[in-house]
This record gives C-alpha cells, sequence and structure tokens, in this order.
C-alpha cells in the first residue's frame, strides 16, 4: 500500500553558495538558480554568473549557442519545441525549392509569411495568448504590418529609381547612400513603434517574456508586411521566372525569408525585455537599474546590427559575402538575444515562493518544490506562460510515499 502526501516535507536544504539562502538541495538554488556545486566551471567569470552552461529557458543548451528554435520561443519546453524545429527547416527547404525552380510568387509568399505564422502557432502552443491582453497582441501585429506596408509604399519609388524591383531591402543601392541610410534606421525606428506603445499603455503583466512575444510578434509583422508590398509587382510577372539567375534568387530568399525577419524579431524582442522587465527591489544583493540598462545596452547593439546589415549593401558587395555578413551577424544577434533572456529570467521578479508546495517542472518532469528555478534541472519558472503555471498550480502533484511493512 501506499499514501499520498500533497506537500513536500522533509525536503534536505543547503545554504545556496550565491545567495546564502538555504533552498532545497539540488542541482541548482531554487531561489537564485545558481549551481549549486562551487566547483569551477569552464569558462570566463562572467559566463559562470550568467550560468553560461545552462540556458534559464532550455536547461540542456548553454546560453551561447545560436539556437534558433529555443531563442525565438522561449515558453516551450524541449519536446514540444520539436514540430517547430521541422516548421523552420520546412520554411528552409521552402525557400530553398522554390528559388530552385524559380517560382517567385511561391518564394515571396515563403519567405513573408513563414516565419510569422511559426511565431504565431508558437502563441497559441505555449498558451502564451491567454495570459496577454487580446487587443494588445492584435495592436501590436496589426499596427507593425500596417506601418511596414506603410513604410514600403512611402520609400519604394525612392528604392525603384535604384534598382527596379527589389527582393530585400537596401540590395544594390550603390550610389543612393544618404536614402541607404535612412530608409533602413527609419524602418527599424518604425518596427519598435507598437512594442513602445503597447508599453506604454501600462500593460497589467511586466514580465520579461511577455515583453518578448509583442516585439517579436510586432517585429515579425513589420517584416511580413515591407516584403509583401515591396515583392508584390513580382506575382505579375508569372509562374515562373526562367530568366532571373538561380543563385540571384536564392541568395534574395535566403535573406528576406530567415535573416532579415530573424534580427527583426530579435531587435523587437529584446527592446521589450528591456521595456517589460522588473527586477527584485527586495533582494538587496539586485541592481535592477543596472540589469535594466545593460539589457537596453544589448538591445541597442542588436538594433544597430539589425540595421547596419541592410546598409552593408550600398557598399555593393558580391552576393555569397553579402549572405555571409547576414548569416553571421543573424548568429551573433541570436547569442546576444540568449544573454537577454538569461539575464532577464535570472534577475527579474519571481512568483512567491512557497516551499511547501510540489511543482512539476515541465522541462525535466521533475516534481519539485514551487520555487523560481527548478532545483533538479534549473529551468526557469517563469520560462512557460502563466496559463501553465497556473494549470499546474491548480492540480499539484502528489508524491507517492511507501507505506511501512510493505
Amino acid at each position: 500500500m501506499s499514501s499520498p502526501e500533497n506537500g513536500i516535507d522533509d525536503v534536505p536544504t543547503m545554504e545556496c553558495r550565491v545567495c546564502q539562502i538555504d533552498v532545497p538541495a539540488g542541482a541548482f538554488c531554487g531561489y537564485c538558480g545558481a549551481h549549486a556545486s562551487d566547483e569551477p566551471h569552464r569558462g570566463p567569470r562572467w559566463l559562470d554568473r550568467l550560468r553560461g552552461d545552462t540556458f534559464g529557458a532550455s536547461p540542456g543548451e548553454s546560453v551561447l549557442m545560436p539556437a534558433i528554435a529555443s531563442s525565438l520561443f522561449p515558453h516551450l519546453p524541449q519536446r514540444s519545441r520539436t514540430p517547430f524545429r521541422v516548421g523552420l527547416a520546412l520554411v528552409l527547404v521552402g525557400l530553398v525549392l522554390f528559388a530552385v525552380v524559380k517560382m517567385p510568387a511561391a518564394l515571396i509568399t515563403v519567405a513573408a509569411l513563414g516565419l510569422p505564422l511559426l511565431f504565431v502557432l508558437y502563441l497559441a502552443e505555449s498558451a502564451v495568448y491567454r495570459d496577454m491582453s487580446t487587443w494588445a497582441m492584435l495592436f501590436a501585429g496589426t499596427l507593425g504590418a500596417a506601418l511596414g506596408v506603410g513604410w514600403t509604399l512611402l520609400t519604394g519609388q525612392m528604392v525603384a529609381r535604384a534598382y527596379g524591383v527589389p527582393m530585400a531591402a537596401g540590395m544594390a543601392i550603390h550610389h543612393l547612400v544618404r536614402e541607404g541610410m535612412i530608409i533602413p534606421a527609419g524602418g527599424m525606428i518604425l518596427m519598435l513603434v507598437p512594442t513602445v506603445l503597447v508599453r506604454l499603455l501600462r500593460p497589467n503583466s511586466r514580465e520579461s517574456l511577455d515583453g518578448f512575444v509583442v516585439g517579436a510578434l510586432s517585429a515579425l509583422m513589420f517584416a511580413a508586411g515591407a516584403t509583401l508590398t515591396r515583392l508584390a509587382p513580382q506575382f505579375a510577372t508569372g509562374l515562373l521566372a526562367r530568366s532571373r539567375p538561380m543563385k540571384g534568387l536564392l541568395v534574395e530568399a535566403l535573406l528576406c525569408g530567415v535573416t532579415i525577419p530573424l534580427t527583426a524579431a530579435v531587435a523587437g524582442g529584446m527592446i521589450g525585455i528591456a521595456l517589460w522587465f522588473k527586477g527584485q527591489n527586495s533582494n538587496p544583493h539586485e541592481h535592477p537599474g543596472r540589469l535594466r540598462a545593460v539589457l537596453f545596452a544589448l538591445a541597442i547593439v542588436v538594433v544597430v546590427i539589425h540595421t547596419g546589415v541592410a546598409i552593408t549593401d550600398i557598399m555593393g558587395m558580391e552576393q555569397l559575402r553579402m549572405l555571409t555578413v547576414h548569416v553571421v551577424m543573424t548568429l551573433v544577434v541570436l547569442v546576444l538575444l540568449r544573454i537577454a533572456l538569461q539575464l532577464a529570467l535570472l534577475h527579474e521578479a519571481h512568483d512567491p515562493i512557497e516551499l511547501d508546495e510540489p511543482l512539476l517542472c515541465i522541462h525535466c518532469q521533475h516534481v519539485v518544490p514551487d520555487m523560481a528555478f527548478c532545483p533538479a534541472c534549473g529551468a526557469a519558472t517563469r520560462a512557460s506562460s502563466r496559463a501553465s503555471r497556473h494549470e499546474r498550480r491548480e492540480v499539484r502533484p502528489v508524491r507517492q510515499v511507501a507505506a511501512e511493512g510493505t
């Protein structure tokens, strides 16, 4: 026979080497997320303080690994990201396939709508849409798309005078240096407007990942609206474009469908993280103002990179070299996003601690005390939607303890 116990009683404790608080024994401190072991870890000290070997939204990954799925979809546990990895692969395969067979209409559709559609599916799968105001998300996405369309229409004639119908913002603008700098910089500013407006309207939630969702969604919709508007004339060229070189189509497709929307989503998402971040004012070891400044600094660096890679086209760079620059910069901004997410998850204000209550960790499937971090795998509790956390707290897991004599 066995008897159920709903609470977590007589759990061994330890003193965290970082926050100096007695917490349940485990591989990680459930309060601050630090490694429980005092053994030195590989890498520089700043990376150890960042807990660089264990990403808060995906414990099996390093913070410095530029994984797209866990960076762009941080609310999902590892097993739920597999369909989205398949989706990302299908988007890439579609872009390459339609470039090879020279079908511009299908290529434009996949390039413009592939990543935004995956992000909307992510909001549904992670239940984030239940956490946030529906009007705020609709407002951010709709305004982002409208601004993308409007900015492209406004600047379209200027770009068209330079090189006819383009496949990517700023491509081959060799003699319009001033205009080539104004267009991407102005577009970048407009892309961030929906995120700033939603924050100024004082949303009920101040979780950093909510800000990431708003910023990434509005940026992806801006990029989608701009791409569709800019490339719409190519729908009239017919099903096949036999006269266009395959190399040019492939490079331009990867820019419009992968690197540009990814860097846009990262830039918007990081601005959202910085705007929504709320530190632990009650903890004397925390410095919310400094952390917020670091988050803004990281976001500004990404904004500059996103703007800069569009300006590089002014230099008349060879296409494959240009693609290489875009890919390298995309990997860099993904790493910067993961650093920002890690800082926010480690240092933002946490849910109330309930040491005596059990909680199922969706990442490692262990039943652990209800704390800010899983003591078993180190995942941040807030790296899941509020709806998920609420459901797991409403139906607490039951720990079975064997009775004597059985």
